[in-house]
């Protein structure tokens, strides 16, 4: 009987160009968060509650320039039918990123000179915010390069180069931590780690692609960014509104309560969310390139993303099965008893979790249909919900245990209309009536 399955989930994965380019994707995830597995409970014992609080403050803010970076055009690298075009996406990505990463560069320095009372903050926070710009080059970078590979379908060196991350990156927090770094440990592990990650993909891209350098071309930029400009409009806000949902809570937690309940709520994040989201942006990066292709055929469109959803459903199951039902023993065992608490949030936090992951892997179909506004209207009223749920908690229990139980109800049911008005919109899209970016490409 199990040989019989092997042979059947092989041959379904050879026969899918779907679900074989989400295995490989997925594939190199999985190594990718094992080592981050494996080795976390040697870091848990390494580094304080605090210091992961401070280093997921930074971590935050690094997370909402980086969609400020590139304006979202990094997005659009995968739809153009041309090849040309797609190219001259990644330049202008490119060039928005370095020039974002110096202003930013140059706004630390004007305060650092001119401006006091800057000086007066954490110090960890104010040492570390000249490093700010580094990290929001390096995740610019990263993710046009994937951008440009999952548009030709290199999902491999994808999975390879998440690898290579994790190793590093996991190495370097451990070795870091043996020598007492602190907080500090955790940044300079993450920034060297980003910096073989991107070397790694720059590389891979400069000896594969070389000769494509031939179709930049200047004054198409202009054009180009014209194209595709409900990506900076529309969209970007609406990714900073969707990171807030991500980020939020650290912002929350950091002003309610202490540095040490922002330190339990990242780790059970890096626990529940992490690998759930590296996976998740495989799924999604898989169905965001099969969706462009079938964009023209509804049936095939809404066919692929019932795929997507039930493969999203699958993955997410057994993590929220394991936590609900042993969350906070296996935190206690697996990273030692100061952690108990955090396995009491990642058991609260699970459903929320599996249903934004659900709507994170296919966060895209409003993009390819032109749906970005009204998506960007329920991001709003998602951000309104979190934050009424979170302070409308806090004030009248002040227990962070009934604040993240009202959150989980609230944002739950959120996170599943929005699976719900996804699925709806793909059932009544017309390729007659498409106001999206995959239009534009088809009128240019």
């Amino acid at each position: 009987m199990s040989m019989r399955l092997n042979h059947y989930v092989t041959k379904r994965i050879k026969d899918s160009e779907f679900l074989r380019n989400t295995f490989q994707l997925v594939l190199g995830t999985g190594i990718a968060q094992l080592i981050t597995i494996l080795i976390s409970p040697v870091i848990t014992r390494l580094y304080s509650p605090e210091d992961f609080g401070s280093f997921s403050f930074f971590l935050s803010l690094v997370g909402a320039f980086v969609l400020i970076a590139t304006l979202r055009y990094e997005l659009a690298i995968v739809f153009p039918p041309k090849e040309k075009d797609a190219v001259n996406l990644s330049v202008l990505s490119g060039i928005i990123a370095l020039s974002f990463s110096l202003f930013l560069f140059g706004v630390v320095l004007l305060l650092w000179f001119f401006y006091p009372p800057y000086r007066n903050i954490e110090p960890f926070l104010l040492h570390s915010f000249f490093l700010l710009p580094l990290m929001v080059l390096l995740l610019g970078t990263s993710n046009i390069i994937q951008n440009w590979l999952v548009r030709q379908k290199r999902f491999r060196t994808i999975s390879i180069s998440k690898i290579i991350n994790s190793f590093a990156n996991n190495g370097l927090i451990l070795f870091l931590g043996l020598a007492g770094a602190g907080a500090w440990g955790l940044v300079f592990g993450n920034v060297i780690g980003l910096i073989l990650f991107v070397s790694y993909l720059v590389l891979r891209v400069f000896v594969m692609d070389r000769p494509k350098t031939v179709l930049y071309d200047r004054s198409s930029l202009k054009t180009l960014a014209r194209r595709y400009r409900d990506l900076p409009t529309s969209n970007t806000v609406q990714a900073l509104l969707d990171l807030l949902q991500i980020y939020g809570i650290i912002y929350l937690c950091r002003i309610f309560f202490t540095s040490a309940t922002v330190g339990l709520y990242a780790i059970s994040m890096r626990v529940l969310q992490a690998p759930l989201w590296l996976i998740g942006s495989s799924i999604s990066q898989v169905f965001m390139k099969e969706a462009a292709e079938k964009v023209s055929n509804p049936e095939a469109l809404k066919n692929s993303l019932s795929k997507t959803i039930k493969l999203a459903a699958l993955t997410a199951l057994p993590i929220l099965v394991i936590l609900l039902t042993a969350g906070p023993w296996l935190f206690s065992v697996v990273f030692g008893k100061n952690w108990h608490e955090a396995g009491v949030y990642a058991r609260i936090l699970s459903p929320w979790m599996f249903f934004d992951f659900i709507r994170y892997c296919i966060a895209q179909m409003p993009i390819l249909i032109g749906k970005t506004r009204i998506m960007m209207r329920l991001s709003v009223l998602g951000n309104s919900i979190l934050a009424l749920s979170f302070i409308a908690g806090q004030f009248f229990f002040t227990d962070v245990r009934i604040v993240f139980l009202i959150l989980s109800f609230s944002m739950c049911l959120y996170s599943l209309g929005v699976v719900v008005w996804i699925w709806k919109i793909a059932g009544d899209y017309h390729p007659g009536r498409r106001t999206g970016i995959i239009s534009n490409d088809l009128i240019a």
